[in-house]
């Protein structure tokens, strides 16, 4: 599972771009905010933070530029019928704080400013938004250092090797193990070691 890239900027559009990373091209979906910060950056040295998205028929890679972005979108994409496009689209034109503010006054009109937002989408984003504050409030309060926790480290280690093809009682007992015995919390460290074992 991708987690972040490092790599030149080959081409940039509103909606996507292309980095290249040690001879492969890498498409990856970026919010409207990330393409006007990144607007000079063209033929540069990049990193984006990756949220990879695996389904049964496609995987995408959607990019932002900081943790703090990454983590937001996997907030809202995880909102019951709010989908990673919309969640990127929303991203594009507001923050964390904004949206928590739209939901709990209820100013719809905020939010229909978003291209394509609207009637009953916008209905359907405020009232997901409110049914998950503590979710929003919880975020908010994290800061921008946040960093994840042992627990959260553990758990994409096991979700990591079940992307990799392990089972889910085989990862988890793995990663207890490599915890356990070489003391490591790094989900990278981690991954390398239970590969190593096999």
């Amino acid at each position: 599972m991708i987690s972040g890239i490092r790599g030149k900027l080959v081409r940039l559009d509103v909606n996507y771009l292309f980095i290249e990373a040690d001879r492969i091209t890498y498409e990856i979906f970026i919010s409207f905010k990330s393409y006007l910060e990144l607007k000079e950056k063209l033929n540069s040295e990049i990193h984006l933070h990756v949220y990879h998205s695996i389904t049964d028929r496609m995987q995408k890679l959607y990019g932002f530029l900081s943790y703090k972005d990454r983590e937001l979108f996997k907030v809202m994409k995880s909102l019951d019928g709010i989908g990673e496009m919309t969640a990127l689209k929303i991203l594009s034109f507001l923050s964390a704080n904004e949206i928590y503010q739209i939901a709990v006054s209820d100013e719809r009109e905020k939010l229909e400013k978003i291209p394509k937002v609207k009637g009953k989408t916008s209905e359907k984003i405020i009232f997901e938004v409110k049914r998950n504050l503590k979710k929003f409030e919880t975020f908010l309060n994290e800061g921008d250092d946040y960093t994840p926790s042992k627990e959260e480290k553990k758990d994409l280690s096991v979700l990591a090797l079940m992307q990799l093809g392990f089972d889910e009682k085989t990862a988890t007992k793995e990663v207890a193990r490599i915890i356990k015995e070489k003391g490591l919390d790094d989900t990278a460290e981690i991954i390398k070691e239970a590969l190593r074992g096999l």
